[in-house]
C-alpha cells in the first residue's frame, strides 16, 4: 500500500471501502493529499511497530525476559484499539479485519506465553 501510494498514485484502500468513485473525484485535492498523507503515517506506524515487535521477540523473548512480553503485549493491545476505533469512527467498515488481527494476535501471544512461562527443565 505504501508504494502504490508513494509511486503510483493511488489512495488508501479503506478509502474505497468508504466512499465510492464519484465522492472520492469530488474531494478536493488537498483533502485527498491528507487522507494519503494519514494512510501513509499510519501503515507505516504499523510497520514500524510489527518490525519492534520481531525484534523484541527474537532478542527479548529467547532470552526469557518477562518484561518484554508484557511491554508487547500492552503495545499490541493499545495498537488493536486503535484499529477497533478508526472503524468505528467509519461505522465498522472493516470488522472482519479487526477479527482476524485480535486472532492473530492472542494466537502469537498464548504460544510465546506458553514458550516463556513454561518451567525449565
Amino acid at each position: 500500500m505504501v508504494v502504490s501510494i508513494l509511486f503510483l498514485d493511488k489512495h488508501p484502500p479503506g478509502l474505497y471501502a468508504i466512499l465510492n468513485a464519484g465522492d472520492i473525484q469530488s474531494m478536493s485535492p488537498k483533502m485527498l493529499a491528507t487522507v494519503d498523507s494519514i494512510g501513509l503515517f499510519a501503515n507505516l506506524s504499523v510497520a514500524a511497530l510489527n518490525a519492534l515487535i520481531l525484534i523484541a521477540i527474537w532478542k527479548g523473548l529467547t532470552n526469557r525476559i518477562v518484561w518484554v512480553y508484557w511491554a508487547l503485549l500492552t503495545a499490541s493491545i493499545f495498537a488493536l484499539l486503535a484499529g477497533v476505533a478508526a472503524d468505528y469512527a467509519v461505522n465498522f467498515a472493516f470488522p472482519e479485519v479487526n477479527m482476524i488481527s485480535a486472532l492473530i494476535l492472542a494466537i502469537g501471544f498464548i504460544f510465546s506465553g506458553i514458550g516463556l512461562f513454561k518451567p525449565s527443565k
